[in-house]
């Protein structure tokens, strides 16, 4: 296979990479890192973002976050192949807009702006794309996959497989226990590390969470550990050659324990000193997330933790709801959570679906980077905090936390840790309780108690439980909430199952 030139016994860095902007610090603040996925380069985006030429491609999602609380840009490169996705012009590849021109030429205009915004920019890559496992061998994203099929996962009769089976998903992703698939991911990582000015790289493995064949991850883990330890060497000849460091960060799964069981030994990753920052979890369930799990692990090392959410639309009680606003409600309570849990940053990723998917206007699209990155510009705003369903997870189900619910109620106490930030010390916060559930009858209730106290004006109709909570019942940190039913399990065909809780705090 091709690799990367060297001249010297070093790389040969591009006169238009050398360092043109001041080298930040490791341990730089990072309030918001804003994750851009890129797909505003795409021609199908125009009708949205009307890219005519440089100004409007930076105008589409880059603009909107200067001047806010984001210190961090990151920019999806790809999926290791050159072009990213593959060849553009095929019928499942939509072709970049002709004022791009080049993946190349995007992305120099996108660092070359955040640079002279005093912006941090990291080139992101996506360790292993499977958005092609609906389509034929011939027509996935990476050229290699149909030259060299015994490199994948699973065969492409996998793709017919049913919906509930992962395999379907996952067959067309590279097996990582290959060296010639490391190889092939170290070289395009080399070549572009090197092509532009990024301040630093992330290893993207959310994106998604397959390397290995089901069931060798952990013995085969340490070849990761190894391709790591690649990469970080071929950024520190870089970073050696131009004359400021190279920041590598990885973005692993939910909880320690599930990005080993997945093959990534995050814990050895960071005892070595091969990346200098984590981006933690996938963003399904943020709240189930135990950053004090990561920072007993980061913190012996001086490792940042970054834990990843995004905006999240459709609630079960829409109906009382406020769509335009309710979202931002819910990442209010994510970073107040999470900022409150000791974590040194946050990492937005989709925020511009925001605009793109859901056509909400650009400016409440992008308002939560002036507001979450701060634990004082979050005082006295509404938030939501909840105990998440498993479903939220979605496919990435071997990459989550263990999830609480849902659970099927009977008589017994059962006990959930309701999650609060500081507003629970706020004397201007009412807090009200959403209990999302379905099945039961007509004679089935739901009951309540918040913190060893009883909780007596539930309202209960159809599938929504909710009662108003007085303040001095909530407390910061996890509350404890016990759920139960008047009916046995035993005797009944039709049991309630609690799938969703939500605290809502309003000001």
């Amino acid at each position: 296979m091709k690799t990367t030139a060297l001249v010297g016994g070093s790389f040969a860095l591009p006169t238009s990479a050398r360092s043109r902007s001041p080298a930040f610090k490791r341990n730089r603040k990072r309030r918001i890192i804003f994750n851009d996925d890129a797909y505003q380069q795409r021609r199908h985006l125009d009708s949205i973002y009307h890219v005519k030429d440089k100004q409007s491609f930076l105008a589409a999602r880059t603009i909107p976050t200067f001047d806010t609380q984001v210190d961090t840009y990151v920019w999806c490169v790809g999926n290791g192949c050159e072009p990213p996705w593959g060849e553009w012009g095929k019928k499942h590849r939509a072709p970049l807009c002709s004022a791009i021109e080049s993946p190349e030429r995007a992305t120099n205009w996108i660092v070359e702006a955040c640079h002279n915004q005093g912006l941090e920019v990291w080139g992101s890559l996506r360790m292993n794309d499977v958005h092609d496992a609906n389509v034929e061998l011939a027509e996935t994203n990476d050229p290699l996959k149909a030259q060299h099929p015994e490199y994948l996962l699973g065969p492409p009769s996998d793709r017919d497989l049913p919906p509930e089976r992962l395999e379907r998903l996952f067959w067309s992703g590279f097996n990582f226990a290959r060296s010639e698939v490391r190889q092939h991911r170290l070289d395009f990582i080399q070549r572009n590390a090197m092509k532009h000015d990024f301040d630093g790289y992330e290893l993207d493995f959310s994106r998604f969470i397959w390397y290995f064949r089901q069931g060798r991850e952990r013995e085969q883990a340490h070849l990761m550990t190894d391709f790591v330890r690649k990469v970080r060497a071929a950024l520190n000849r870089i970073a050696k050659q131009r004359g400021r460091p190279y920041y590598l960060t990885a973005h692993v799964m939910d909880t320690i324990a599930a990005s080993q069981r997945i093959g990534l030994d995050v814990e050895t990753w960071v005892a070595e000193g091969l990346v200098d920052g984590l981006v933690v979890g996938m963003g399904g369930m943020p709240f189930t997330l135990s950053i004090a799990d990561w920072k007993k692990l980061t913190q012996r090392y001086g490792v940042p933790i970054y834990p990843t959410f995004h905006p999240r639309r459709n609630f079960r009680h829409d109906g009382e709801l406020d769509r335009l606003t309710t979202w931002q409600e819910w990442l209010r309570g994510l970073a107040a959570w999470s900022w409150q849990s000791g974590v040194d940053g946050l990492c937005l990723f989709n925020l511009f679906t925001v605009a793109d998917r859901w056509r909400y206007p650009k400016a409440l699209a992008y308002a939560p980077l002036t507001e979450v990155g701060d634990q004082e510009t979050l005082r006295n705003k509404n938030k939501i905090y909840a105990i998440e369903p498993v479903v939220l997870s979605g496919m990435f189900s071997q990459g989550s936390a263990t999830a609480s619910l849902p659970i099927a109620l009977d008589t017994h106490e059962r006990r959930l840790a309701l999650p609060m930030g500081p507003d629970a010390d706020n004397r201007g916060a009412r807090f009200k309780i959403y209990v999302h559930s379905q099945g039961g009858d007509d004679k089935s209730r739901v009951f309540l108690r918040l913190n060893h106290t009883f909780l007596k004006s539930v309202h209960q109709e159809k599938d929504l439980c909710t009662v108003e909570v007085d303040s001095n019942l909530v407390r910061a940190g996890h509350n404890d909430l016990r759920i139960w039913s008047n009916v046995e399990l035993a005797t009944t065909s039709t049991p309630i199952i609690v799938r969703e809780v939500l605290i809502y705090v309003r000001y």
